[in-house]
């Protein structure tokens, strides 16, 4: 018969992190008595001063009775946290005036990972169908999940097709950054307001920021520190930030509206530069010095923001691209860390009225992120090969992180968009965007036309048929129209 646990463990436990990281298996090593047996079920909670429950459910597949360890697997997922105070959880807070907590140390297989403490307590049925019952129910299939935001959208009297939805959907999984491009009113930023509202994510959690012309640097994202007045200046972007850094199990979306008004590279370089980092705990914007920041501490003048900031994996940036003569071009640095879809027409035929639409399905940070890949798919490997020998010949290429990023939106993309769909959409977005020449790349055309032609991409042979006319009209190309 199972036997119901709550594991709570600190904020900054590794082993916290590695169940948020999408971890499918955690060993633990307990002290006895008593030991947990194969079947027992646990709940995970992350100790503070508002406890909470994390939305999943960790069976025990295996225990190692000499060694005293048991290894648990992730068996089910709900659809967002249980709020213990709510729930009278004061009942296990590891304190000394609750009950005797057990004490466990955590085991991880990887060395970087240190051991943190962990303590156990044993739950009755009743409290264990309070908490999951306060979890909002289990977690959507994904594609159930589209659907809903498919038909939220529709209700709200807006129609995007659902390659273009998938698409979206999936980039967002794939990298936390993306460009959505096209011509002005096409419902860019629309797009990104309907798909949190479909998600439960309130207006405080959604952030659209209008660029300016005048930005040059990230001081109008990031604020600055005042050196007259010894304090530090923020702008709402920061704020906006900041918080999402201390809700991190709640999902915030910043969309910043026509982000080429202004060179990009100018106010987002800090941005760019953590986006190029493969771990989220490794994505961070430095504010202040450390030095001056330890210095003005030590004075009695602590700043009220951090030296750094850690770019939260709950938060999720779009960028709208409008292209005509007003704004700046879209430099390569930019277009290699960001997937690029395309708004360029609209079927007027197929707007719906608005009805009544759907309540929100509300999802935690870690549920949404579960529905993320955790390894590439690496099976167009060679054509992908293919397609870079063909680009180096007019010095273009490929770079490992374009690579890499195709292959996890392959990943990504499993279940909801067939795989030739999917690569050819990642040729289209990732790589047909970086060729631009004269009529030096006419050769580079025709092969990759050929190319397309013959592995049955359809919608970038069809880009790559465009860009060619242009370049025989005006003796100059580019991906953009």
């Amino acid at each position: 018969m199972a036997r119901y646990f709550l594991l709570s463990l600190p904020r900054t436990s590794s082993y916290l992190q590695a169940i948020t990281a999408g971890q499918a298996r955690l060993t633990i090593q307990l002290t006895p008595p008593p030991s947990l047996q194969v079947g027992d079920r646990c709940l995970v909670a992350q100790q503070g001063s508002s406890p909470g429950v994390l939305p999943v459910v960790l069976s025990v597949i295996s225990v190692n009775s000499p060694a005293q360890t048991a290894t648990l697997a992730v068996t089910e997922r709900y659809n967002h946290p249980a709020d213990l105070d709510a729930l009278n959880g004061t009942t296990y807070q590891t304190s000394s005036q609750s009950r005797p907590p057990r004490k466990a140390l955590v085991a991880e297989e990887a060395p970087q990972y240190d051991y943190s403490p962990i303590f156990l307590f044993p739950l009755s049925k009743a409290d264990w169908e309070a908490i999951t019952g306060s979890m909002g129910g289990s977690r959507l299939e994904e594609q159930a999940l589209l659907k809903h935001i498919h038909s939220y959208i529709s209700a709200r009297g807006y129609y995007f097709d659902q390659e273009t939805l998938y698409n979206y959907h999936i980039c967002l999984k794939t990298r936390p950054f993306v460009i959505l491009a096209g011509l002005s009113g096409t419902g860019k930023s629309k797009l990104t307001q309907l798909y949190a509202e479909a998600l439960g994510v309130p207006r405080e959690r959604y952030l659209r920021l209008a660029v300016r012309p005048n930005w040059n640097d990230d001081r109008y994202l990031l604020g600055y520190f005042n050196t007259l007045s010894g304090s530090y200046i923020s702008e709402p972007a920061l704020d906006f930030l900041l918080e999402a850094s201390e809700h991190e199990q709640e999902l915030y979306f910043f969309c910043l509206d026509e982000m080429n008004l202004a060179h990009v590279e100018y106010y987002f370089s800090q941005f760019l530069s953590a986006f190029e980092e493969e771990r989220p705990a490794d994505r961070r914007i430095t504010l202040v010095s450390r030095r001056l920041y330890e210095e003005l501490k030590g004075q009695g003048q602590p700043l009220t923001v951090p030296a750094e900031l850690q770019l939260a994996p709950n938060l999720l940036f779009t960028g709208t691209v409008n292209v005509d003569e007003t704004t700046q071009p879209i430099s390569d640095k930019v277009l290699d860390r960001a997937n690029t879809i395309e708004f360029f027409s609209i079927d007027l035929d197929k707007i719906p009225q608005p009805t009544v639409p759907p309540d929100p399905v509300p999802l935690s940070a870690l549920t949404w992120q579960s529905y993320k890949a955790q390894q590439p798919d690496t099976r167009y490997r060679e054509l992908l090969q293919a397609i870079n020998a063909i680009l180096n010949r007019v010095e273009i290429g490929i770079g490992y992180r374009v690579v890499r990023e195709i292959e996890l939106y392959l990943a990504n993309s499993a279940g909801l968009l067939e795989p030739e769909v999917a690569l050819d959409l990642q040729i289209k977005q990732r790589i047909l965007p970086r060729v631009r020449g004269t009529e030096v790349i006419e050769g580079v055309l025709d092969e990759l036309l050929a190319l397309t032609r013959d592995q049955r991409l359809p919608r970038s042979h069809q880009r790559l048929g465009e860009m060619k006319s242009r370049l025989k009209r005006d003796g100059y190309t580019s991906f953009w129209r």
